[in-house]
C-alpha cells in the first residue's frame, strides 16, 4: 500500500514491518528477461575501447576519478560506525520528505487520529524520549535531529497491514494495526526507535547516493551481456537487497540503543519480533527466501537482538533509568497488556 512512498522516503524497498517481500521482480507471470546475443554490437564496441591505448587511458581516468570521489565521500555510521558512501546532501533528503508527506496525507485522509487524541499523545511522549536519547548519545550528528519539526500522524486503519515510518523532514507515521503488536510502550519504543535509526543513519541518502553507481553498473553488465533483465537481476541480488537488509540490521541495532538509554526495556525487542513473527505465521503463505527479500527474516532479527541485549542492558543500566523507574514502568507495561481496548 506505501510500500513505494516509504521506499523513497527511507531509501530502502517497501518498508513493511512484516517480514520482508520477495523481490517483485522475481514473481509475477511477467519475464523481465531480455535475451540478446552475447557478440552483439554494445559489446563489441567495449572490446575496442578496451584494446585502444586511449580508450583504456579514458577508462583509467575515469575509474581513478571516480574511486577517489567515493573514498572521500566515507563516512561513518552513527553507533554501528560502518562506513559508507554519502555525497547527497540533508536538504536533498528534506525534500524528498515533504514532497512524500503531502501524497501519504492525501492517501491517509480522513484516517489519521487528532493531535489530541490519546494515543497519538501516548506515541508522541514515547518518540521525544528517543529523540532525547540520541541527542545525548556519542557520535551522533546534531544536525540530524535539530531545527525538525518532529510530528507524529496515528493512521487508525485496520486493514492496513503492520507498517511504520519516519520520513526524512520529521513526520512520522505509526499505523493501528502495527500497534496491536507493540502492545505496550517498550513495543512502541522498539519500533520507532528502529524507524528514527533509519533517518539517524542517512539510509536515504546513502541509497541515493549509490544509484548512479547502481547505473553505472548495470550499463556496464549489458555492453557485456547484451541481457538486461539479467543484469538487473544480478545487481539487485547481489548489491542492492542484501545492502537493504544490511541497513535494515543496522536500524534494528542503533535503535535497540536508543530505546535503552531513553529507558525502555531492551528485553521487549525480543518479545515484540516474537510476536511479529507470530503474525507473519498467521497472514502469510509461502517460504520466506531471505537472499531475494530487501529485510532480514524475523527470526535472523530475534537472534541479532539476543545477541545484543547484553550491550542494550549495559547502557539501561548507565542510563539515568534508575531501578525504580524501571520497575514502575515493568508494573505499568504488564497492565497494559491485558487491555487492548486503547489501541481499537
Amino acid at each position: 500500500m506505501f510500500a513505494r512512498l516509504n521506499m523513497l522516503a527511507k531509501g530502502v524497498s517497501g518498508k513493511l514491518w512484516t517480514k520482508g517481500k520477495v523481490h517483485s521482480r522475481f514473481t509475477g507471470n511477467r519475464s523481465y528477461a531480455t535475451y540478446k546475443r552475447f557478440n552483439n554490437n554494445s559489446s563489441t564496441d567495449f572490446t575496442k575501447l578496451l584494446l585502444d591505448e586511449s580508450g583504456r587511458k579514458y577508462l583509467a581516468v575515469t575509474f581513478g576519478l571516480g574511486g577517489l570521489f567515493y573514498v572521500t565521500h566515507l563516512e561513518k555510521a552513527p553507533l554501528s560506525e560502518r562506513n559508507r558512501f554519502i555525497w547527497v546532501p540533508i536538504g536533498i533528503e528534506r525534500q524528498i520528505g515533504n514532497y512524500s508527506y503531502k501524497s501519504i496525507l492525501n492517501q491517509t485522509k480522513g484516517a489519521i487520529l487528532p493531535e489530541n487524541h490519546p494515543l497519538t499523545l501516548r506515541v508522541d511522549k514515547i518518540f521525544r524520549k528517543i529523540v532525547q536519547a540520541a541527542m545525548h548519545q556519542p557520535g551522533v550528528d546534531q544536525k540530524q535531529i535539530e531545527n525538525i519539526q518532529w510530528k507524529i500522524h496515528i493512521v487508525n486503519d485496520p486493514r492496513a497491514p503492520p507498517n511504520a515510518f519516519v520520513l526524512p523532514n520529521g513526520k512520522v507515521f505509526v499505523f493501528s494495526s502495527m500497534l496491536n503488536i507493540c502492545q505496550n510502550d517498550d513495543g512502541i519504543a522498539t519500533v520507532l526507535s528502529h524507524e528514527f535509526a533509519h533517518q539517524l543513519a542517512r539510509h536515504t541518502a546513502e541509497n541515493l547516493s549509490k544509484a548512479p553507481l547502481y547505473s553505472l553498473l548495470g550499463i556496464i553488465l549489458y555492453t557485456v551481456t547484451g541481457a538486461e533483465g539479467i543484469n538487473r537481476l544480478l545487481l539487485d541480488g547481489i548489491l542492492r537487497m542484501p545492502a537493504s537488509r544490511q541497513m535494515e540490521t543496522e536500524a534494528d541495532y542503533i535503535g535497540l540503543m536508543l530505546m535503552s538509554r531513553a529507558c525502555f526495556q531492551p528485553n521487549e525487542s525480543v518479545r515484540l519480533w516474537e510476536r511479529m513473527t507470530q503474525f507473519e505465521k498467521r497472514t502469510m503463505n509461502g517460504a520466506n527466501f531471505e537472499f531475494l527479500s530487501t529485510h532480514p527474516a524475523s527470526s535472523r532479527r530475534i537472534e541479532n537482538m539476543q545477541k545484543w541485549l547484553p550491550q542494550a542492558r549495559q547502557i539501561y543500566e548507565q542510563s539515568e533509568c534508575g531501578m525504580f523507574t524501571g520497575f514502575q514502568n515493568s508494573i505499568f507495561n504488564t497492565a497494559e497488556s491485558f487491555s487492548n481496548s486503547i489501541w481499537h
